[in-house]
């Protein structure tokens, strides 16, 4: 009886939802891990390794009744919350008959809902599983990409001829290539070559080639090892404080974005040129028992002191750019040495697990040269060890990972989220991370680009009175017990959030979202005031419409504002509004879309940031400053089977301005603009 009531609410199901889900194509899979960004002014390179891990599971959907939690986790937009009620789900109702049951967990509304269903599926292929290696190699897929981007307005530091001042040493243009190769889930193989703009591809009448390479293979269950990857990669484990590379993405304004869910070893795919490992890691598992040993050795690029009587290290550049003469002198000038090993103990309700790393460095590092950074880390070697934990109970989700940096400082953070009935869920959490504590690869929820010299607490709490509509809401008190940067005494911030969205299944969404972050700073150098620090306020109201008028045709439209206000310096503030066009024709092998903006921001502090549709893995941010118009198209097509082609075009008019930017990226006049052309061939 439970089976045939299930079947005929899954056969309901479909009559409600009468069009058939569409697979998402990879644009809008990089609007899902957009959608996690709370502030898209810290958004670094490294988002294009979840959106092409993504776009594999768009071509091969997961199992519902064979996935576990570690697939799903691979999924950035679910919640691990999400993740243990889909699970729950499974144990007490039976295998999946239909993906369209996943409307009936309570946590799931329309637009997970919709985001969710392209990526799984029933009863998979069992071609895509497990096989003889000489089989799956027999049919292998990939593909070359390549893009090509530049300004079309050159800036000064390319027409410095003097070779004695700073300038660029390359062209303006950017040239990227990525190579993937893959046998099914058995074994994958990735290429990337990058040039940044400004970089040389020869110096001195030396031919040098690309300014980046990175490389790696990953194989899957290979005799006794769960994994192997050999190249460059990236860990995560636990909640950040000692072992994650590459960049944090779920910081929205759900409950759940207090907690970060680890996603273990992974190929390093995408373009960030800095904090990723390179060398061998290899996972290995029995039972629910896992055991994950690593090396890794890699070239830096660091100011070096020299003046006394053995050189140290001053900064560690992590931009990746090597365009100046210095840039280019200061580049692989430091080595580093990392090797540890991951324990851990999962199963479907319990995880628990240890990280010990060591990190050694060719020379001294004395990072501590500011007052504000008396206590960052100095010497060679640093040993990190840190537990972590989480544990499913009923509705409620316990999690924490405690760290210690050995001969220094602790950091910790501990926090729980539960669903109070059906409608409603909460989560609160607490971290303090020592002003002596030191880790090089730690990225967790915090307020600083350093793990460390903060307390906090953080509360979240969502009503969702039905699947169209969602209330959230988020605060985020935290108190810096030593100075910190632009900031000479101990002080706080508090950062408020609202979020309230209304979805059309299938259709868009209309949301509104307010923050509000109160902090301190150090007065401008021409200013004096009563106390030693000013305090700062900064509000934002931003309001976002999608919505699709047709299967080819959608329309989107956002609108912001913000103010800024600074003791002894009054309020600054700024506009934008942006229109879009979206449109998506496959039967003419074409889409892409069209923005017209206006922006308005008084000063630097109110600028604001709006993401843009962009090449496949282009994730453009680009900050809306000064008073002007901004227009882009996007256009992609497929003139044959297997060749996808990109081509944007954007444009920024700024007004009453004559000239832009500063320094060697000075432009004369009041225009900027910029073209990008990606080729991809797939096979």
């Amino acid at each position: 009886m439970n089976s045939i009531f299930r079947c005929l609410l899954s056969h309901f199901a479909l009559c409600l939802f009468s069009c058939s889900v569409l697979a998402q194509n990879e644009s809008e899979t990089e609007e899902i891990i957009v959608n996690q960004i709370l502030d898209e002014s810290e958004v670094d390179a490294g988002l294009s390794d979840y959106a092409e891990a993504l776009s594999q599971y768009l071509k091969r959907p997961l199992d519902l009744n064979q996935v576990t939690a570690a697939d799903l986790n691979q999924l950035i937009f679910l919640s691990p919350f999400q993740v243990q009620q889909i699970l729950l789900h499974r144990e007490k109702a039976g295998p999946f008959i239909s993906t369209l049951e996943l409307q009936a967990i309570p946590s799931i509304n329309l637009e997970t809902l919709e985001r969710l269903l392209p990526f799984v599926r029933v009863n998979e292929n069992l071609l895509d599983g497990d096989g003889h290696w000489r089989e799956l190699l027999k049919d292998p897929g990939g593909s070359w990409m390549m893009t090509y981007s530049r300004g079309l307005q050159v800036p000064r530091g390319y027409e410095i001829a003097d070779p004695k001042r700073s300038r660029y040493l390359g062209s303006p243009d950017r040239i990227i290539n990525r190579i993937r190769w893959n046998a099914r889930k058995k074994l994958k193989v990735s290429l990337n070559m990058k040039k940044d703009a400004g970089e040389p591809f020869s110096i001195k009448g030396k031919r040098m080639g690309f300014d980046y390479y990175s490389g790696s293979i990953l194989i899957n269950k290979l005799g006794p090892f769960e994994q192997i990857v050999v190249g460059d990669y990236l860990l995560q484990f636990g909640q950040g404080l000692s072992l994650w590379n590459g960049s944090v993405v779920g910081r929205s304004a759900s409950v759940a974005n207090i907690m970060q869910q680890g996603l273990g070893i992974r190929p390093h795919t995408g373009m960030m040129e800095s904090k990723f490992m390179r060398g061998l890691a290899i996972r290995i598992k029995r039972k629910s028992f896992e055991l994950s040993p690593f090396f890794s050795y890699n070239n830096l690029s660091a100011s070096l002191n020299t003046e006394g009587k053995e050189p140290f290290v001053e900064r560690i550049n992590y931009s990746g750019l090597h365009r100046t003469p210095t840039e280019w002198k200061n580049r692989k000038r430091l080595d580093q040495m990392v090797y540890g090993i991951q324990v851990g103990y999962v199963n479907e309700r319990f995880k628990v697990g240890a990280n010990l790393l060591n990190t050694q460095f060719s020379l001294p590092l004395k990072l501590n040269t500011k007052a504000h950074s008396r206590y960052r880390f100095e010497g060679q070697n640093l040993q990190n060890v840190s537990a972590y934990y989480q544990y499913n109970l009923y509705n409620m989700l316990l999690f924490g990972e405690s760290a210690h940096s050995i001969g220094s400082g602790w950091a910790h953070n501990h926090g729980l989220i539960a669903a109070l009935g059906r409608k409603f869920s909460a989560s609160i959490s607490y971290r303090d991370y020592a002003k002596d504590y030191h880790a090089f690869f730690a990225q967790s929820l915090q307020a600083q680009s350093h793990l460390s010299n903060e307390k906090a607490w953080s509360l979240g709490f969502a009503f969702q009175p039905n699947r169209k509509i969602e209330w959230m809401n988020s605060i985020d008190y935290v108190k810096f017990p030593w100075m910190k940067f632009r900031t000479k005494e101990a002080s706080y911030s508090f950062q408020g959030r609202i979020q309230i969205s209304y979805i059309w299944y299938k259709k868009g969404h209309l949301r509104l979202r307010y923050q509000y972050k109160f902090f301190q700073e150090n007065y401008r150098a021409t200013q004096k005031g009563p106390i030693a620090v000013a305090d700062v306020a900064r509000q934002q109201a931003r309001l976002i419409f999608l919505y699709k008028l047709n299967n080819s045709v959608q329309i989107g439209h956002q609108m912001e504002v913000k103010e800024f206000h600074k003791s002894n310096l009054g309020k600054k503030h700024g506009f934008m509004a942006y229109q879009d066009l979206i449109w998506n024709k496959p039967t003419w092998r074409m889409g892409g879309n069209l923005r017209l903006a206006y922006f308005n921001a008084e000063s630097y502090e109110s600028r604001l940031y709006a993401y843009e549709r962009d090449v496949l893995y282009g994730f453009s941010f680009p900050s809306y400053f000064r008073k002007g118009f901004r227009a882009y198209l996007n256009q992609k097509i497929r003139p044959i089977k297997g060749i996808d082609i990109w081509l944007r075009y954007a444009l920024t008019h700024y007004l009453g301005q004559m000239q832009i930017g500063s320094g060697l990226d000075q432009i004369s006049g009041n225009i900027k603009s910029d073209i990008k052309l990606q080729i991809r061939y797939s096979w």
